[in-house]
């Protein structure tokens, strides 16, 4: 089994996160959301959906993505597959292993 990491830069997005977490495959080992100054309930919201939830006070999708990794970075193992995925749905999370595949 592959070590997968989900980042998922949000910024208010406490209507859709839920939905994302919870759509995500049962093989992604740690969700990593990276509250953006959001001014929503986006970070308590991804938190009870149990992501770990970061969070980036300089605005922008870059900043948030480089939180992300900048924690990944940190961890005793570094995971085999990094993915990034949006917080409004505009993805679709189920299909994370269609994305991974050609890397495993």
């Amino acid at each position: 089994m592959h070590d997968i990491r989900v980042i998922i830069p949000a910024f208010n997005e406490e209507n859709s996160i839920a939905k994302v977490i919870g759509a995500l495959p049962d093989s992604v080992n740690e969700i990593i959301v990276v509250n953006n100054n959001s001014t929503d309930q986006t970070a308590a919201v991804a938190g009870e959906a149990g992501a770990t939830v970061l969070s980036e006070s300089r605005m922008g999708y870059g900043y948030a993505c480089l939180k992300g990794l900048n924690y990944v970075q940190k961890q005793s193992k570094t995971p085999d597959i990094i993915v990034f995925i949006d917080g409004d749905y505009s993805d679709y999370p189920e299909e994370l292993h269609k994305v991974v595949a050609p890397i495993i």
